[in-house]
């Protein structure tokens, strides 16, 4: 069993800095809302990286979430 904050620490621990600052910024671009309010180039833009790289890095992070969300029972408490 774990709780929702080890669950974040793990979460946390996994990713690599530039992992956890694509996911963070892109979610507060607004990159991830319908319609997007920041398209990927603009939020690699804002992170001084290629697009390519900021997708790599999203991509990266996006599969360790889900992989932590998934691939196990999380219990929260």
């Amino acid at each position: 069993m774990q709780t929702e904050d080890g669950f974040r620490k793990r979460l946390a621990g996994e990713l690599t800095d530039r992992q956890r600052e694509a996911a963070r910024t892109a979610h507060f671009a607004g990159f991830f809302e319908w319609p997007r309010e920041h398209t990927g180039e603009e939020v690699a833009s804002m992170m001084d990286i290629s697009q390519t790289t900021f997708t790599q890095h999203l991509r990266a992070a996006e599969n360790k979430l889900f992989s932590a969300l998934f691939d196990e029972s999380v219990t929260v408490s």
